[in-house]
């Protein structure tokens, strides 16, 4: 994997160029990443933003899948700015999105127990109970996530909504073992 830069008086960007053994792969997950980068870049030529930047992380990468974080920050005016944090999971045979029910069958029921797991910050630390939002438990199970390796799993939730702003973004951690818990429990019949 390799990285691009671009920068402009008002934002920069540090993106991914993928690279696979299968070349259609290849080109199908980069176009999917160059759409993210094009949106990016038409909401600073259209003003939506005064300043801003685009980053990623490699979450997660073996033979058969990459895992990328990308942060779209945004600043419009105000205290600060709001980052969006999105899961982008391949399969580096196919160039395919992998959504999070390819490897988890979730349903709404699961919802209050899932949402009741440890929340951790942007530096992978455990959030107090005190310290997340009253709102925690209004969300429903979020499907934008990374892998972590191991069978294990992050579900990646934006500031405010388990936390306050400056825990960054939060996650919870679906094990291997709680995976297949779910799947099991929530088998197709």
């Amino acid at each position: 994997m390799y990285w691009l830069f671009d920068t402009k008086i008002n934002y920069t960007m540090n993106y991914p160029l993928v690279y696979t053994q299968n070349p259609d792969a290849q080109e199908a997950i980069n176009s999917d990443i160059y759409t993210y980068i094009a949106d990016f870049r038409a909401a600073y030529e259209r003003g939506d933003f005064i300043d801003g930047s685009f980053s990623y992380e490699v979450k997660y990468e073996d033979d058969q899948v990459v895992s990328l974080v990308i942060c779209e920050y945004k600043w419009t005016g105000g205290a600060h700015g709001m980052p969006n944090y999105i899961g982008l999971n391949y399969d580096k045979a196919t160039g395919e999105k992998l959504p999070l029910s390819y490897f988890v069958r979730l349903t709404p029921a699961d919802r209050v127990q899932v949402l009741g797991f440890t929340v951790y910050n942007a530096r992978d630390e455990v959030i107090p109970d005190k310290d997340l939002s009253q709102y925690r438990w209004d969300n429903a199970i979020s499907t934008n996530y990374y892998m972590l390796g191991n069978g294990d799993l992050a579900l990646i939730y934006q500031p405010y909504d388990l936390a306050p702003y400056a825990a960054g973004v939060t996650h919870i951690k679906l094990t291997a073992k709680w995976i297949d818990y779910f799947n099991r429990r929530n088998h197709a019949e």
